[in-house]
């Protein structure tokens, strides 16, 4: 598949298996942490605002809870882009 593809790469290196290993690696990670985020009870997620810290104790939460779930620090006010596309992938339910 690498070969096939390939002849498309406009800049950066050659990627490999091992490269594309990582990177997929690095998407389920981040993934499953929103899918088990959104399973806690009481918890919102939606696409578009992740987490949407909002408020002081809210905000307090939020940072007692990245303590120990640094994957999530980035969704604090914004959604994941790839979420759609992996949920496609790995459905729910």
């Amino acid at each position: 598949a690498a070969d096939h593809i390939r002849p498309l790469l406009i800049s950066g290196k050659v990627k490999d298996h091992k490269n594309v290993s990582i990177k997929w690696g690095a998407l389920k990670q981040t993934y499953n942490a929103i899918v088990t985020y959104c399973s806690k009870s009481g918890e919102h997620w939606d696409n578009e605002h992740g987490v949407n810290i909002s408020g002081a104790l809210a905000a307090e939460s939020w940072s007692k809870y990245i303590a120990a779930n640094a994957q999530m620090k980035p969704f604090h006010n914004k959604g994941w882009e790839y979420l759609e596309f992996l949920e496609d992938i790995f459905p729910q339910g």
